[in-house]
């Protein structure tokens, strides 16, 4: 899986080249000593979204390496959310069919509230808790949350190959994805379904887009209802998957 190594040095260039060009302005130095020097890797933008059939084997593959890293996939798949907030949910941020979390535990720093489905409710429900003090539902150690997402994802990959490779009886290659690839699955999908792209958004918690500039200061409305009838859209159609294959 790719690690980001080559994202992270063409921003290490690139923080390198505006820090000497600063230099450069105030007579420190003549020249940038990254002057000339080609980015390390081409970027490409990530546009990965699992196709019908590798949802199911996806979903298969979940259910048979079991937990953490297989229930902890798939609330990822249902939810759409980002791997660090569904890898730190504990069992104090659920109350019913509502998964809250608080704005220290968003990337964008806006407190979000997240539907879960029957479907994602049984998944977490089955899942044995260890002993922890912080109520982390998907944790090795009891202290902390689960890490090493690599290694999980592999494992995930590996085996929807073989399940993939048992019902077409032959090598099926499965090209690369990543786990922020199943956010965009769920986007993607529930496009697909028909889900306007505000409500979306609002599943996502995502403030760009249609949610930005001065819809983000003049538009409150929460979208609760349209974002439980988003998500039950979508795990309908995980589920219909799954059993159809």
């Amino acid at each position: 899986m790719d690690s980001g190594r080559a994202v992270i040095a063409n921003r290490v260039r690139a923080y390198l080249s505006g820090f000497f060009n600063w230099c450069i302005e105030r007579g420190v130095i003549e020249v940038s000593p990254p002057a000339g020097v080609k980015p390390p890797a081409k970027e490409v933008s990530r546009d990965r979204v699992l196709s019908d059939d590798e949802n199911r084997r996806f979903w298969k593959a979940c259910r048979q390496i079991g937990q953490p890293w297989g229930p902890m996939s798939q609330v990822l798949l249902l939810t759409g959310q980002r791997r660090n907030e569904v890898s730190g949910i504990t069992d104090g941020e659920i109350s019913g069919e509502t998964w809250h979390l608080s704005a220290d535990r968003t990337k964008n720093g806006k407190a979000h509230d997240v539907h879960l489905t029957e479907i994602a409710r049984g998944v977490l429900a089955g899942v044995e808790r260890i002993k922890c003090t912080a109520g982390y539902i998907f944790t090795t150690t009891g202290e902390t949350p689960v890490s090493g997402f690599t290694k999980a994802l592999r494992n995930v990959a590996k085996r929807m190959a073989d399940i993939a490779e048992e019902e077409r009886g032959e090598p099926v290659e499965i090209p690369k994805w990543s786990y922020l690839d199943l956010r965009r699955t769920a986007a993607t999908s529930m496009a697909r379904l028909g889900i306007p792209v505000r409500v979306t958004e609002a599943v996502l918690n995502r403030t760009s887009g249609t949610g930005g500039g001065i819809v983000a200061v003049y538009q409150r409305h929460d979208y609760a209802d349209e974002k439980r009838q988003a998500l039950e859209a979508w795990a309908r159609f995980v589920m219909q998957l799954v059993e159809g294959g």
